[in-house]
């Protein structure tokens, strides 16, 4: 795949994640969707979890039950895929009276190529729903890390030198560092490779509902950077960690502008890197795990010339 350019973020006009992430049928093709991933969401390519996110709901939106709510979702990222147009194909594995299962391949369209045409398989996504109910197999769910609140949390640096500034992504978050280091201009030793931050989006990711939309959960579940930059300090430079693999565990819904991320990677060598997440909302219930597995690459002088 041509590189994607990179692009300034003062150039690019602010994201919005509900409607950036809505899937559109595409008519006469059952199971199409396509929807538009703006360069708002741009790191180089698209961010993971935003694309993961949409995927996720071009499987809600075909499976068209609302007595079921999701409860975990298994993305392979095969190719990286650009920020534009993208095509997804929903196949329905099982739909049962308690649970259902989709499968979706997810795909960039190159300009002017039609959603209606062959099924790519630049990202796969394995979406399982089931049905919520009482059960007396239960225990209390993990704790979260004793953290300040967001707002007494220092928030990511805007200064020019930064590797934040200029990627457009960051724009669309706040971002507040609870615990580690990601100031990537000191010469910081290696330490424990777990970290915790807050993160919320610029623009609400509530629903009529009063909550966040689930699948975009799979946006701060795609985190494990930060643990890995706490693992090897900063001497390293600075550094993309590139989704290959992403599992999401669904526990509650999302009520809080905020949500804590709780990060730890468990290995980082030969290039690549795996971990855990924990999602927290404000009152500090756990909403969502998080697994990952990512390939390490330094940020080339150029970064658009960074391979994926």
């Amino acid at each position: 795949m041509q590189q994607t350019p990179w692009t300034d973020a003062s150039e690019v006009a602010p994201g919005d994640i509900l409607a950036d992430t809505t899937p559109q049928p595409v008519r006469g093709v059952p199971g199409r969707y396509a929807t538009v991933i703006p360069d708002a969401w741009r790191i180089v390519y698209a961010f993971g979890g935003t694309t993961m996110a949409a995927s996720i709901r071009a499987a809600v939106e075909h499976l068209e039950r609302a007595d079921l709510d999701l409860v975990g979702a298994e993305a392979t990222y095969c190719e990286a895929i650009p920020c534009g147009p993208v095509a997804m194909q929903v196949e329905v594995l099982r739909d049962g009276r308690n649970g259902a299962q989709a499968l979706v391949r997810c795909w960039s369209l190159a300009p002017g190529e039609s959603p209606d045409g062959e099924v790519r398989n630049d990202l796969v996504v394995a979406v399982v729903l089931g049905r919520r109910r009482h059960s007396s197999l239960s225990f209390p769910a993990s704790r979260a890390p004793e953290v300040p609140d967001p707002l007494d949390c220092p928030a990511r640096s805007t200064a020019e030198d930064s590797p934040f500034a200029r990627i457009p992504y960051h724009h669309q978050t706040e971002f507040r560092m609870a615990s580690g280091n990601v100031d990537w201009s000191e010469r910081t030793p290696p330490g424990d490779p777990e970290a915790a931050s807050w993160f919320r989006f610029v623009r609400s990711p509530m629903t009529a509902e009063g909550i966040w939309e689930p699948a975009l959960l799979a946006v701060p579940g795609d985190v494990l950077g930060v643990a890995v930059h706490a693992g090897v300090g900063g001497t390293s430079g600075f550094f993309f960690v590139i989704s290959l693999q992403i599992g999401l565990k669904f526990v509650d819904d999302l009520r809080t502008e905020w949500v804590l991320q709780h990060s730890r990677a468990q290995s980082a060598n030969h290039g690549f890197a795996s971990g855990t997440a924990e999602l927290y909302d404000s009152d500090r219930s756990l909403v969502a795990v998080a697994t990952q597995t990512a390939l390490l690459r330094p940020m080339a002088a150029d970064p658009g010339a960074t391979d994926a």
